[in-house]
């Protein structure tokens, strides 16, 4: 019975990153018209799915995109919760010159600094959660996709914060 259990478990999460994956690859390749979306209705669309979470948002900023940035947020808050153990999320979005930013930025355990500049790369996983390490891997060239560059800093005391910039539309 336990057996049962264990593997029906098993492949409960197998087809639920498969699925992830499926999103955040059809994002990668999309070949949707880009248009300016609001970072903060975007934001606002997303963390619904998870209603334990708490979370503000600060500003606005509009990112020329396509509808593969929602799943890009997704994977972000879906990671602070399920890997930085995260309770609570804040957001910001301004206008910073010639870029728009945009910052996520969560109060869990943090990534270890041995690791940061690894989180990107194809393949690679971390910790008791891993997963296919194709999430951030994806996130970032969706991001560059548009144009955008996205970065990871220590949030303090505590946590994580990814920076995602995007250069202006004339």
């Amino acid at each position: 019975e336990k057996m049962k259990i264990k593997a029906t478990n098993a492949l409960l999460k197998s087809i639920a990153l498969l699925e992830n994956m499926r999103e955040l690859e059809r994002a990668l390749i999309s070949e949707e018209d880009l248009s300016n979306k609001s970072m903060k209705g975007g934001v606002e669309s997303v963390i619904t799915n998870y209603p334990d979470i708490k979370y503000e948002i600060n500003g606005d900023c509009t990112v020329l995109c396509d509808e593969a940035i929602y799943p890009v947020i997704d994977n972000i808050i879906k990671n602070a919760i399920v890997h930085g153990r995260a309770e609570r999320i804040d957001i910001d979005c301004k206008e910073s010159g010639r870029y728009n930013v945009f910052r996520i930025a969560d109060h869990g355990i943090g990534i270890p600094d041995e690791i940061k500049d690894k989180i990107f790369e194809e393949g690679f996983s971390h910790g008791d959660a891993r997963s296919s390490g194709l999430g951030l891997y994806i996130v970032k060239k969706v991001v560059e996709r548009y144009g955008g560059t996205i970065k990871v800093e220590d949030n303090k005391p505590t946590g994580t914060i990814f920076i995602f910039e995007f250069k202006k539309r004339k």
